[in-house]
């Protein structure tokens, strides 16, 4: 059966308050491949809205790095993955969303990694997008169907 069609939606940041993780996350983010070039977060960057690009093998999270943790000399044929930390806070779905937003307040972020599981068994489980005024969160919902 396929997946439905998604539809940005938002979730105000005083609604989400009161929820858990996994019901404000997207929880299908953009991903590059783990073997990724820099090329292809060059590529990625070039649109305004992306704050982080994650890379991901076989669902397991394997880095994230924002456009500004990307050096301008960074040769377009390395290896994204190069650049990217796997040492970044994480979630897990079932956190509640009062811990999300001490963790994105006390670090002044606006991108909250979730992982599902530990360690090297974790997957990546989704992405917390809260928008660059600090307001509502971006997510996405099944489009409705006609």
């Amino acid at each position: 059966m396929p997946e439905p069609d998604l539809v940005h939606t938002n979730i105000a940041r005083d609604d989400a308050a009161g929820r858990l993780v996994r019901d404000v996350m997207v929880h299908r983010p953009k991903t590059l491949p783990a073997d990724a070039t820099v090329a292809d977060l060059r590529r990625q960057f070039e649109n305004p809205r992306v704050q982080a690009a994650l890379l991901a093998q076989d669902g397991r999270f394997a880095g994230a790095i924002s456009p500004s943790e990307l050096p301008a000399d960074a040769p377009d044929d390395g290896a994204a993955r190069d650049y990217a930390r796997v040492d970044v806070p994480t979630l897990a779905p079932d956190a509640t969303m009062a811990e999300a937003l001490a963790l994105l307040d006390a670090r002044g972020d606006f991108r909250l990694v979730v992982l599902d599981g530990e360690g090297d068994d974790a997957t990546l489980a989704g992405l917390l997008c809260l928008d660059r005024r600090g307001t509502t969160f971006c997510t996405f919902t099944p489009a409705p169907t006609p």
